[in-house]
């Protein structure tokens, strides 16, 4: 082991204690979900804090911060998709039981234990989570299934009790009550019951009696059920609210009056009576003393309620499916408080564009078919992502069209180095976007503009018609090239804008260019476009100085499985073009040859495939059998493909893969990869998938111009760390080495881009003891030396 006592020892007294420390944020090799949070649907109260289920996300809302926190996987919760929520008082426990079955039971101090025995049972039908009621330390969960109890002290699945209809039929359960000794269960087959005692089989259908409540209609299906004040209620869609009063042979079914309501949402006990909500209808509330059903919250001021939770101070939480999360303040029936989380307006995710000069992250959220190019028809605006917050540019946000023009299908963008969003429209054309009311909208009627509608005579659906499907800026000079999809031999479909005169000029119409799909632009100014997979043969390339095409197909290198079917389009840090094909990827590794081959006459090489030569899939060529949806380069020139089977990262040359990620072991909310890509300052990979957005910390990151001292996150290292620490800002590639302050070496290695992870651990494997770690960083030369330091604190 080398020993740098003497140089160390010459630094310590040059460097702070502190230096080298930066913000806490996500951790290296942490996800982060982005997931909007719109439309909320079932509510537990936990004191503190009220635990949100929405259709696309889970978070929770801190009252006494008034602060939203969204929950994933790194907060050591074990799915995605949460279908019931249920808090047990008793035990401060909260009960999460996600869409496919799994259960996690999440304790007071945050420690999550998982159940899985739901989630593995195998079934005929197709599983669906209803409800999860808690008695007496069980919780009983109704699901397609039956009636699911689990015992919450050994977290273990006791009974499910599912043959228990007439007959011995299966029965789905909707809600499930029990009163003093016996449970009540809203079924498919009617509400049936049965008495909680030892000497009784509840697995046995003949334990199990049928409730006739009014009218004697045995196939009756009620939706909810809940307990108060000693009786059960239960709910049904265009019916009402039925309750069971008495006790023995004097109990008897009676209607709730004024209780009749479209489709039943949910029954709420609470302090002050029993909440009811129905679709579309006032928030109401039962009265037990003089049995009336009066208003609470007005229809207008709640919108369709799902769920609601009342405070002791009068306050009601409301789980509104329009308006969101709302907090109606003690005797306020309007205008209430808005509780959402700083997150996406939408699952809809169609492109991504990083910049790492302006650190941010764009969402497009229409575009259309890649196989048919059918438009999806959306008018949903971008997201962008900066600082932490989620900006949301939608008609919702900015119905003023002076503000936001809201274009059909936003599908792709790019930047020019002014920091100038360019977006394309597969409909609308392009939009030059500077800010709220700061843009201009180009089509085929706009002064100059050379874009083509996509049919004559025009759709009259699409007056415009004008389809751009990708946009691309040249970093040398800031021209943006836009690709203009219209189908038509003659006319052009490969444009380049000048923005600071708002003028165009256009390739010539050679075969195919009236066709295309996604550009890129080489180190040399020209674009490589895919065609179109509708009717489009493999990929062009363009020299911008002789105007001449060349054009790839699988005879010169692209995959033959593939039948010239393209997905995907990058250039690499070397300047290589890489495409996603139906078959695995191909590069050409050399896109000067275009130069060089248009002045000579020559035809350039073709592409290759990569082959695997480490790890899994050795000897085979890289995800040979994957159709590539998306390509991102991160700031190591490691290769992130997306597919529709999951996110794979590969080395620089993909001849290695070093992680895949999917929805078994990742918290990816779908496998279906649309788009990736990296921001380089950070390393984060943002992944847009068929279920939302969400993002990897990565351990890539370039670093822009003159390197500085290396930032180390986080810093100090607490003792209940268990992940890897970060060292950025290192020269790209460079060479980092970790000593201790004797200047004995703990760990050496070379950058990833302008990043090192460090897991805590020696040259031997064995984690560091706690201490005062110096971080010194250099190129491969030895200079742009630097040292900064990091605190590690160990048990």
């Amino acid at each position: 082991m080398r020993h740098f006592s003497t140089w160390v020892l010459t630094i310590v007294l040059l460097v702070g204690v502190g230096a080298g420390a930066r913000a806490q944020g996500v951790a290296y090799g942490d996800w982060q979900l982005h997931l909007p949070a719109q439309h909320p649907l079932v509510l537990a109260d936990a004191g503190s804090r009220l635990y949100v289920a929405d259709e696309a996300s889970f978070y929770f809302y801190d009252k006494t911060t008034n602060s939203t926190q969204q929950l994933s996987r790194r907060d050591g919760l074990s799915d995605v998709g949460v279908a019931a929520l249920a808090y047990d008082s008793a035990s401060a426990q909260l009960v999460v039981v996600y869409r496919n079955g799994n259960i996690d039971v999440v304790g007071s101090t945050g420690t999550v234990r998982n159940v899985t025995a739901l989630l593995r049972k195998d079934s005929q039908t197709a599983k669906v989570i209803n409800q999860v009621q808690i008695y007496n330390g069980l919780a009983y969960i109704g699901t397609t299934l039956g009636v699911v109890v689990l015992d919450l002290a050994r977290l273990e699945v006791r009974d499910t009790y599912a043959a228990i209809g007439a007959g011995g039929a299966t029965v789905n359960a909707y809600a499930t009550v029990v009163l003093h000794d016996t449970i009540f269960a809203a079924t498919s087959r009617g509400v049936l019951r049965g008495r909680l005692s030892s000497a009784v089989n509840l697995l046995d259908y003949r334990s199990w009696t049928q409730e006739f409540p009014i009218g004697n209609v045995p196939t009756q299906v009620f939706l909810q059920a809940a307990a108060y004040r000693g009786h059960l209620y239960v709910a049904s869609s265009f019916r009402g609210i039925e309750y069971l009063a008495g006790v023995g042979a004097a109990r008897s079914w009676r209607n709730l009056a004024n209780s009749y309501g479209n489709d039943a949402r949910r029954l709420r006990p609470s302090a002050v009576g029993l909440l009811l909500s129905f679709a579309g209808a006032d928030l109401r509330r039962y009265d037990a003393t003089t049995r009336l059903v009066s208003t609470v919250l007005p229809a207008a001021a709640v919108g369709d309620v799902y769920d609601v939770a009342r405070q002791a101070d009068g306050t009601y939480f409301v789980a509104s499916y329009t308006n969101g999360l709302l907090r109606f303040g003690p005797g306020i029936t309007s205008n209430p408080e808005v509780i959402r989380p700083n997150a996406p307006a939408t699952t809809a995710a169609f492109g991504l564009l990083a910049d790492a000069k302006t650190s941010t992250v764009d969402v497009f959220t229409g575009g259309y078919s890649s196989d048919s190019g059918l438009q999806l028809g959306r008018r949903l605006g971008f997201y962008e992502y900066q600082n932490g917050q989620w900006t949301n540019y939608n008609p919702t946000n900015y119905p003023n069209p002076t503000d936001f023009p809201n274009l059909l299908d936003l599908s792709h963008g790019t930047r020019t180095p002014d920091g100038t969003l360019y977006l394309a429209s597969y409909g609308n054309g392009l939009l030059e976007w500077k800010g709220v009311g700061q843009y201009r909208q180009f089509t085929a009627g706009t002064p100059g503009s050379l874009l083509r509608s996509s049919s004559e005579p025009a759709d009259p659906f699409y007056p415009n018609a004008v389809r751009v499907t990708d946009v691309a800026a040249d970093p040398t000079n800031g021209r943006v090239w836009v690709v203009n999809r219209h189908q038509r031999v003659g006319a052009p479909g490969l444009l380049r804008f000048r923005p600071s005169n708002a003028t165009w000029d256009a390739a010539p119409a050679f075969s195919g260019f009236e066709n295309l799909d996604r550009v890129v632009i080489d180190n040399f100014g020209n674009p490589w476009a895919t065609e179109s997979r509708k009717g489009g043969v493999g990929l062009v390339a363009y020299d911008t100085t002789s105007r001449t095409p060349f054009y790839f197909t699988v005879g010169n290198g692209l995959p033959t499985r593939s039948s010239n079917a393209l997905y995907s389009i990058a250039r690499d840090r070397t300047g290589a073009i890489w495409i996603g094909t139906g078959a695995g990827v191909a590069v050409f590794n050399d896109p000067s040859q275009l130069v060089s081959a248009a002045a000579t006459g020559t035809a350039p090489s073709g592409f290759t495939q990569p082959l695997v030569t480490r790890g899994a899939g050795t000897g085979f060529e890289a995800l040979y059998n994957e159709a590539v949806t998306c390509i991102a380069i991160d700031g190591a020139n490691r290769k992130w493909f997306g597919t529709a089977n999951g996110l794979w990262l590969f080395s620089a040359d993909a001849s290695e893969a070093l992680l895949n990620f999917t929805t078994a072991n990742s918290p990816l909310p779908s496998n279906g990869i649309v788009d990736v890509a990296v921001n380089d300052k950070t390393g984060e990979v943002f992944v847009a998938t068929n279920g939302g957005v969400v993002s990897y910390r990565g351990s890539a990151t370039v670093t822009e111009a003159a390197p500085s001292c290396a930032q180390v996150f986080p810093n100090p290292v607490r003792p209940d760390f268990a992940g890897t620490v970060g060292i950025s800002g290192v020269v790209n590639n460079g060479l980092v080495k970790i000593t201790d302050v004797a200047g004995h070496l703990v760990y050496s290695t070379q950058a990833a881009g302008g990043t090192v992870t460090w897991n805590l651990n020696d040259a031997d494997g064995r984690r560091v003891r706690s201490g005062v770690y110096l971080v010194l960083t250099s190129d491969a030369n030895g200079k742009n030396t630097c040292v900064s330091k990091v605190a590690v604190l160990s048990k």
